[in-house]
């Protein structure tokens, strides 16, 4: 609850920016907020869940991702118009929206029990006279660091991955002369049927490196269509294809971040693991214009990079381990 109000705070005093410095700092702080709750929400939500349905529930829980994308990209198409008939209004209107979530903690306050895990943990702790030690901590000592390094690896590869699918992807198609809401729609309306069914397939035999690794190399193979083609209907069905499956991928990532950790530290875990991939996967746009600098054409430089990330997402998934049904223990 906390940092839903960090982030809608500080998205709304954006919006009252008078300088490109300030407008800075305040989205660094917003970032704050907006990186709390995605580590606090990934455990609240699958700890509640049955091992046996985590797979399901990770996908659900991407999927809102693709959900969030696409509702932002139809806000931008009919509603931002209707409020930039100022220069400098249109922009601030779009982060001062961003206040609508605090009214979700209403909601979180009534309807959503505190994690039975945690819970758990709280009367165990309390049992015998201890306490958790600062779980960042925890993090980098030898029992866990190779699973930090190699979480925060893999993160940084599906993150390269999907800004390689979608950073550019409108200038791209501005550049076909198509028109971008229809094909992102397709993207995303892809990647939440994908992430779902993705999350849904590791819970049977392919486990979760198997269902991610399927999604993720038809995604390269769907390369073609998503960013060659000149027909526009082999340029939708590419949309939807690299959606369902290369940005499908996802759909296992809340599942298996989180059973990767320890309970005394699966938040921090997760949350840290997401979030230096994002640091690492946010160079994915410049390296992208530096292709086009050095004379490859947009599309090439977006396969090339689509193809080479999913080739690591791939390896780095079977240089990990299998976490399929891994039960979660309050002494942990």
């Amino acid at each position: 609850m906390f940092s839903i109000l960090w982030y809608s705070l500080f998205s709304f005093l954006g919006g009252f920016s008078t300088s490109y410095g300030m407008l800075f700092a305040i989205r660094g702080l917003f970032g704050i907020g907006m990186g709390g709750v995605w580590a606090a929400g990934m455990p609240l939500t699958l700890e509640h869940w049955p091992a046996h349905l985590r797979g399901t529930a990770s996908g659900l829980m991407q999927s809102g991702y693709s959900m969030g994308f696409l509702l932002s990209s139809l806000v931008f198409e009919f509603g931002y118009p209707l409020v930039n008939q100022d220069a400098d209004m249109g922009w601030r209107v779009m982060l001062w929206i961003g206040i609508v979530p605090a009214f979700l903690v209403l909601f979180i306050m009534k309807g959503v029990e505190e994690s039975p895990i945690w819970l758990e943990r709280q009367r165990h702790l309390k049992e015998h006279k201890q306490r958790d030690s600062l779980s960042l901590v925890r993090l980098f000592k030898p029992d866990l660091l190779m699973t930090t390094l190699h979480t925060s690896i893999l993160m940084g590869a599906l993150l390269f991955m999907y800004h390689s699918i979608t950073y550019w992807y409108p200038t791209l198609l501005t550049q076909m002369h198509r028109p971008t809401l229809p094909f992102l729609a397709a993207l995303n309306i892809g990647a939440i049927v994908g992430g779902i069914v993705c999350g849904r397939m590791s819970e049977g035999r392919l486990g979760r490196r198997g269902a991610a690794t399927i999604a993720t190399l038809i995604g390269i193979l769907s390369v073609p269509l998503y960013v060659f083609t000149t027909s526009t209907t082999l340029l939708w069905i590419g949309a939807l294809t690299m959606g369902f499956f290369g940005a499908g991928n996802f759909g296992i990532v809340p599942g298996y971040l989180t059973e990767r950790f320890p309970t005394a530290a699966r938040a921090v875990g997760a949350g840290f693991a997401y979030h230096v991939g994002a640091g690492l996967g946010s160079f994915t746009p410049t390296l992208v214009g530096m292709l086009q600098d050095r004379g490859l054409p947009l599309p090439t430089a977006m396969a090339a990079c689509i193809a080479g990330s999913g080739a690591m997402v791939i390896l780095m998934l079977w240089l990990g381990p299998e976490t399929r049904g891994r039960q979660f223990h309050a002494t942990d």
